[in-house]
């Protein structure tokens, strides 16, 4: 971190740069090792973040003070899930085997999370944004709220009708 603050042309921006930084980092880290399960990969992730909003800071300045942790937030949770998406394929089929041969899960198991893993990817983002934040990340339907810039009643809504729609595709998938 300390030689991209020292590539950043302005004293103003290295000072917002290096108080964010050290305010949520360890936020952003463990939200990012959630997703990854892995502190090296978490860590990185807080990196390529923080170098891409150094690239041009006037992004992170156009941002309401009071809004820059959910930003961030959003942002390396984002990141994670592209980290992710690039190691998919070779990463469930490792844990998918992994887990059968521990005797954790059964095939037809297996083939549950393969199902549910596909159906989830059918929908926006946002709507998988909303399901990640509570039911992966563990927040409250308040905080996903104020991450999205919406409603609480309105996230627990849609995350009910989301939850009813992946129950049922995943059911009439099973018959």
């Amino acid at each position: 971190m300390l030689l991209i603050l020292m590539d950043t042309e302005s004293a103003e921006d290295r000072e917002l740069f290096t108080r964010l930084y050290t305010e949520y980092v360890r936020l952003m880290t463990s939200c990012a090792k959630r997703i990854l399960n892995d502190w090296a990969e978490a860590e990185d992730a807080v990196q390529d973040v923080f170098v891409k909003l150094m690239e041009s800071p006037e992004q992170i300045r156009r941002i309401p003070e009071e809004n820059r942790k959910a930003f961030l937030v959003i942002c390396v949770r984002n990141r994670a899930f592209n980290i992710l998406k690039k190691k998919k394929p070779v990463l469930e089929l490792e844990t998918a085997e992994a887990m059968e041969a521990a005797g954790y899960v059964e095939s037809e198991e297996s083939d549950l999370l393969i199902c549910l893993r596909e159906e989830m990817e059918k929908l926006t983002d946002e709507q998988q944004e909303i399901l990640g934040l509570h039911y992966f990340l563990g927040l409250k339907f308040e905080d996903v709220g104020r991450l999205m810039n919406k409603k609480t009643a309105t996230v627990q809504k849609m995350s009910k009708r989301l939850t009813k729609i992946l129950r049922d595709r995943m059911e009439g998938g099973a018959r």
